[in-house]
């Protein structure tokens, strides 16, 4: 499962075009796709990010991939509400 959750402050800084200071600047393209898809809702970009991701990695391993088509394994997007604890899946 890639997991998103509420108030991410990575997806955050991409909508607001800042770099942050350590690793996390080095993520921002990565998410900018998503950002561009969903707009600058937080919790929009954050779950188009996961969906993003999710479907980069059911391609991007030639093992996972195979499992997938398989039916062996499920590569799945979720969000995470940190309020309340409570996690659903993203079709």
């Amino acid at each position: 499962m890639v997991l998103a959750h509420s108030g991410c402050g990575t997806v955050k800084a991409t909508i607001q075009g800042k770099d942050v200071p350590g690793q996390i600047s080095s993520l921002l393209s990565y998410i900018r796709p998503a950002v561009d898809q969903a707009g600058p809702n937080l919790e929009a970009a954050s779950k188009a990010n996961a969906k993003i991701q999710a479907g980069l990695l059911r391609q991007a391993s030639t093992v996972i991939s195979t499992m997938v088509k398989e039916t062996k394994l499920k590569v799945v997007a979720g969000y995470c509400d940190l309020a309340t604890g409570v996690i659903s899946l993203l079709a």
